[in-house]
């Protein structure tokens, strides 16, 4: 008996050490696990081969950049916000959580737009130079305007597919071609809103692309249009621009109240989930001008209306400062009038538009009033009435004009006019009397404006007019202010 249990013992040994023989045997060595981790790796990469895209030519694989979940930022806790300014004064007429933290989306390419102006007048860009597309241009989410990787894009394009398009693919080809790259870019955007004193706003890239750090306030964005208007005056036409030719196709600008609200004349859109339906607007009516930001619309069209309805009462408050042009700085390269689509772009464009003045032969020019002076007024034949437009569609590009206002009544334009020309009769020796029609939003209003005048001569008699209590804006002639140039 003893016996056989110590042959039961001896035999339950053994199978132990076989069990744990066959199972260290089955454990796989530290390199064989290294192995095996790198073939499970390598068959996830083959399982999604990286796209290829063609560049003059050449197969080039395009990087697929992993997608980020959206980390909401706790500083942002609403859309909506908005705030309604007299450019003038700075007054705030209305306003509603202005100070408050909110997503920019494409508002965000004002400040890029602005950095541009800044490089034109420095001489560090020129509108016929051709800003290279990289691959990151090319993988820039929509809204763009398609641009090849490996092609180029000029300079003026560029701009104006932002303003018009909103195009992103044009901003990250500014960005790259400023900066280097565009996170540089973003830190150089940031830095110039600080020196503007928009102390709320922080960049993250040049689009305005979703990004949860990027943040700014209705009153951040309207001191960056009040600064692109005060710096860069010679270039704020173009923002009017309601559509651009590119590339044998038309670039329909998003802000569709450039066509809808009188006097309305810039600036820019945006949009993204986070951020809802955001513009900043500015408008002029009788030299008064007011600056929008409406942030956060649940839609484009409830965005519209609460500028519009905002922008109505404003301009019906009475409280409004007579607004000033600013002057054209000396290191002004350009106007708006060298983007006009119809001028070809060498790759060194001119450094300001050349058009001479024409004379309106349409127009009707103020009786001849020798030896008068301030406010003494001349006998004289009536002034017909001008066809209107005419004189509009004879103006050069480049040449000046004195807005009086805008009326609804054609008889009170043409008094405002005559009044304007009586005061002035020096400037006026070559100058023409103008009512122009318009229609916007199912409404007609004739704008007044003494025509083919030079610079100085709309500066300083605008300057002689408001004297009088008679307001007025020296305005240079752009294709984007012109009837029929488009």
């Amino acid at each position: 008996m003893k016996l056989s249990l110590k042959l039961i013992a001896a035999i339950l040994t053994w199978l132990a050490v076989g069990f744990l023989f066959v199972a260290a045997a089955m454990v796989p060595t530290e390199a064989d696990a290294k192995s095996t981790s790198v073939k499970r790796a390598a068959s996830v990469k083959r399982a999604v081969p990286p796209a290829k895209v063609k560049v003059r030519g050449k197969a080039v694989t395009r990087p697929r950049p992993a997608a980020a979940a959206w980390v909401p930022n706790p500083l942002v806790n609403a859309k909506d916000s908005y705030l309604i300014l007299d450019a003038s004064s700075g007054q705030e007429l209305y306003a509603d959580r202005p100070d408050d933290p909110r997503h920019p989306a494409s508002l965000t390419k004002l400040m890029t737009i602005y950095m541009t102006f800044s490089a034109l007048d420095s001489g560090r860009l020129s509108l016929g130079d051709g800003l290279p597309v990289s691959i990151n241009a090319l993988n820039a989410p929509p809204t763009k305007v398609g641009l090849p990787a490996g092609g180029r894009i000029a300079v003026r394009d560029a701009i104006m597919a932002l303003v018009t398009r909103s195009a992103n693919d044009a901003a990250v080809a500014l960005a790259e071609t400023l900066a280097g790259d565009e996170a540089t870019f973003a830190q150089q955007m940031t830095q110039k809103a600080r020196q503007l004193g928009m102390s709320s706003t922080v960049f993250r890239n040049a689009s305005g692309l979703p990004n949860s750090e990027q943040i700014t306030t209705a009153r951040d964005m309207a001191r960056l249009a009040h600064a692109l208007m005060r710096d860069y005056p010679h270039y704020y036409g173009i923002f009017s621009a309601q559509s651009y030719p590119f590339r044998g196709r038309v670039l329909e600008n998003h802000n569709r109240m450039l066509g809808t609200f009188e006097g309305a004349d810039g600036l820019k859109t945006g949009y993204t989930a986070a951020s809802g339906f955001n513009l900043v607007m500015s408008a002029m009516r009788d030299n008064r001008r007011l600056i929008g930001v409406v942030m956060g619309g649940n839609s484009a069209g409830m965005r519209d209306r609460i500028m519009a309805e905002l922008m109505e009462r404003g301009f019906a408050s009475g409280r409004l400062t007579p607004w000033t042009n600013s002057r054209k700085p000396p290191s002004a390269r350009y106007t708006a009038a060298n983007f006009d689509p119809n001028l070809i772009i060498p790759e060194s464009t001119p450094r300001v538009a050349a058009a001479k003045a024409s004379p309106a032969a349409t127009a009707v020019a103020p009786a001849a009033m020798p030896g008068a002076a301030g406010d003494q007024r001349v006998a004289g034949p009536a002034l017909p009435a001008p066809d209107p437009g005419a004189a509009q569609r004879n103006l050069a590009v480049g040449s000046w004009v004195i807005q009086v206002g805008s009326f609804g009544d054609p008889q009170a334009a043409q008094q405002a006019v005559e009044r304007a020309a009586s005061v002035i009769p020096d400037t006026m020796r070559n100058g023409a009397v103008t009512v122009e029609e318009l229609q916007l939003a199912n409404k007609t209003f004739h704008r007044a404006r003494l025509t083919n005048l030079s610079q100085a001569q709309a500066i300083d008699g605008c300057k002689r007019l408001e004297k009088r209590k008679i307001y007025c804006s020296a305005i240079q002639v752009s294709v984007w202010n012109t009837p029929g140039a488009r």
